[in-house]
């Protein structure tokens, strides 16, 4: 029989990592199945769910963690990753170093791409089973149909809102099949299908085992996919997402938290089991602070500064910094401030001193939100490893929020943005004066709802599609972005990344079929 890697990879990758976790799935190694094999037994299966869950999960390790969420009005590199690196650079300097040739936009599609492919080959074995499975089996089968169908809607989902058109996964006879890019009305039908598939088979209920994903979950990407998929696909449909965000809202049984920080807390909200989660995580990467199981975040989101005592937890090497726009654009009192942005560097009662040649930044504000207060003094800020959000409930209510904006019900959006997500950022009541007016305009309210996604999602990964799908990309990011300001060259053909050189050459079927302005 025929040994597929990507099947192989995926579920050696899941017995391997969680060989280390305390509280996930144990597995004895097996390192020579067949894909075939793979399928045979449901509890294979499972661990290559989880392998899926592991490979999505590594787009959000290290620097290759932050590639796709630079270069907006909310965040930039520090100076000296700008001066030494002319490939990561270009994600802020969109010059001519942001074109098919660009290593680092290549990482960025290398790190997603297979597990689509991965994810497509397990649904193709799964249908395969299902047409001889017992009444039992089949059962079992459709709970991972509807987990791996949710998994590849969400990278496909990336994929195509950094690339656009794309060369949709084809399985035949379980290998996938090379072909051309596709139209995007084909890409968003694939996305939304699976997550139908989804809402079919997956659960209203968490699992003991967080990384499976929710019905809550589809429902919230279906609604993202609504809200951000381009006009001209087809599927732009702020009605349909309203549907959704309101049953969520109804019936998820999510809650904000009452403290913004806590949120970020890696003692507070550490792992994957319902008595460790979030009461607003509708759904999380999870890590820890013991490598393999390590994010990284903070080695990147750090200052260098601070960087001498390698167990200081604000260290790091000034790749992702906030933007000045970013920093001041908080109200006084809102206590997301705090929470995301450090200021402060005193460690052990001592301000510290920027290594010489290495930036002028270093003591500028950095992002709070990757700091590790378990490794604080005991181990390296490489090693930290709290929770990083994908989808949140406060970003819901914004999202829900956006869609009575756009369905004519402006009132009723400000009302619930000031009730929930804005009140909790004061503490529980909004200062008077920074109350919203339930009389504003429409066009007004599109404003300030995206300056509240920034204040409340700051550097958790959003800000680039919010951009695009408002219409504000290269009109905020020109004068917001420091690189931009110093010397504006984006435009609209920036929208998209370019197709890497590196998969037109494994693709015949990409040669000639760039992104429109892109080289």
């Amino acid at each position: 029989m025929k040994t597929n890697r990507y099947i192989v990879i995926a579920l050696l990758l899941s017995i391997f990592v969680s060989s280390c976790e305390d509280g996930f799935l144990k597995q004895d190694p097996q390192t020579s199945l067949s894909s075939e094999q793979v399928f045979e037994k449901p509890e294979n299966v499972q661990a290559f769910v989880y392998g899926l869950y592991y490979q999505w999960r590594a787009t959000r390790v290290n620097r290759k963690g932050f590639y796709t969420i630079l270069g907006t009005d909310e965040t930039q590199q520090g100076e000296y990753q700008v001066r030494t690196n002319a490939m990561q650079a270009a994600f802020d300097k969109y010059d001519g170093y942001y074109d098919s040739e660009n290593t680092s936009i290549a990482e960025a599609w290398n790190i997603r791409w297979p597990v689509a492919v991965q994810a497509s080959e397990g649904l193709w074995h799964i249908d395969r089973l299902l047409k001889s499975a017992s009444a039992d089996e089949a059962e079992q089968y459709k709970v991972f149909l509807g987990q791996i169908s949710f998994y590849r809607a969400c990278i496909l989902f990336e994929l195509t809102q950094y690339w656009g058109k794309l060369p949709l996964p084809n399985i035949v006879d379980g290998q996938n099949q090379l072909g051309p890019r596709k139209e995007l009305q084909e890409v968003y039908k694939m996305i939304t299908d699976d997550l139908k598939v989804s809402l079919t088979y997956l659960s209203e209920k968490r699992a003991a085992d967080g990384r499976i994903p929710t019905i809550w979950a589809a429902k919230m990407l279906l609604a993202k996919v609504y809200m951000s998929a381009p006009v001209e696909s087809g599927y732009r449909d702020f009605g349909e997402a309203q549907i959704l965000l309101e049953d969520l809202k109804s019936r998820g049984g999510f809650v904000l938290e009452n403290n913004y920080a806590d949120l970020f807390d890696a003692n507070k909200v550490m792992g994957n089991l319902p008595s460790q989660a979030s009461t607003e995580e509708i759904f999380t990467f999870y890590f820890n602070n013991v490598w393999p199981d390590s994010n990284e975040a903070q080695w990147y989101a750090g200052t260098r500064a601070c960087s001498g005592d390698p167990n200081c937890m604000y260290g790091g090497y000034d790749f992702v910094l906030p933007t000045d726009y970013c920093v001041n654009i908080y109200e006084p009192g809102d206590l997301r401030k705090d929470a995301s942005i450090r200021s402060d560097f005193i460690y052990k009662g001592k301000q510290p001193v920027p290594s010489a040649g290495f930036g002028e930044d270093q003591l500028k504000p950095h992002f709070k939100k990757f700091e590790d207060v378990r490794i604080d003094g005991t181990k390296s800020f490489y090693y930290t490893g709290g929770n990083m959000y994908y989808f949140r409930y406060a970003d819901a209510l914004l999202m829900l929020a956006e869609c009575m904006n756009e369905t004519g019900n402006t009132s009723g959006a400000v009302t619930l943005v000031n009730t929930t997500v804005r009140s909790r950022a004061f503490g529980g009541t909004v200062p008077a004066q920074y109350v919203w007016d339930t009389g504003m305009s429409a066009e007004e309210f599109r404003t300030k709802i995206l300056d509240e996604r920034m204040r409340e999602l700051a550097c958790e990964g959003w800000r680039r599609m919010d951009l695009v799908r408002t219409g504000h990309f290269e009109e905020y990011i020109k004068v917001r972005n420091r690189w931009q300001a110093l010397a504006p060259t984006i435009g609209t053909q920036h929208r998209l990344f370019p197709v890497p050189m590196v998969e037109i050459k494994q693709n015949p079927h990409l040669q000639g079929d760039q992104n429109p302005g892109l080289n």
